[in-house]
């Protein structure tokens, strides 16, 4: 009687489904990133070490790749908001999170400029908006409650204030230093300060 194939179990067989899903937005993120959203799923497909069959399998259209990318970015900055949240020191937490946050979206800046607008707008990311603006909104309360930053400052100011200091990467010639992000952030940081802070006009910005 001729041997039967081996079949992989149901759990290595969804884990493997996982891998490829992550490789694919991965690598999607860095061809968008450096290609724009014109990029062909083919040159996505081998960037993963896929082939396209797999990629339409999870991802049947670009949009649908394109979301899921956005959501994955989306739900990690909530996770740095929701750790950097519960440490015990909330002024210094908040600066990491903010430093964290511009290292991620530089690391992606090239999507964010085309499919940045998708994120702040599109209703079917509203949960993910709500979830990452609390955990920045408890964070910030913290470093507030604790006099560090003055009160006058909303969590969609943070993330205006973070996205301020990136801008510098977009305008610095070749041949800067590309951490030169950390010099604006730094005076940024310092503007957050309390002391001999100015009334702020306008009100803060809602997202």
């Amino acid at each position: 009687m001729p041997e039967m194939p081996s079949q992989s179990p149901p759990s290595e067989l969804r884990a493997d489904a996982a891998r490829n899903r992550e490789r694919i937005i991965q690598a999607a993120a860095a061809v968008f990133a450096e290609r724009g959203l014109e990029a062909s799923t083919a040159e996505i497909a081998h960037r993963a070490g896929v082939g396209e069959a797999t990629l339409f399998r999870r991802f049947p259209t670009k949009d649908d790749l394109i979301d899921a990318i956005i959501e994955t970015r989306m739900e990690e900055v909530a996770a740095l908001a929701d750790a950097a949240a519960s440490e015990p020191d909330p002024a210094p937490a908040l600066e990491r999170f903010m430093q964290d946050l511009v290292k991620q979206f530089s690391r992606d800046r090239g999507f964010f400029e085309a499919a940045g607008e998708r994120c702040m707008t599109d209703p079917r990311f509203q949960p993910l908006r709500e979830r990452a603006m609390e955990g920045v909104g408890r964070l910030l309360k913290g470093a507030q409650d604790a006099g560090a930053v003055r009160r006058d400052l909303s969590p969609a100011d943070i993330s205006f204030l973070a996205g301020s200091a990136l801008y510098a990467m977009e305008v610095a010639k070749p041949g800067l230093r590309e951490d030169l992000w950390k010099r604006y952030l730094r005076v940024i940081l310092d503007g957050m300060r309390p002391e001999g802070a100015s009334r702020l006009r306008p009100g803060a910005p809602t997202l």
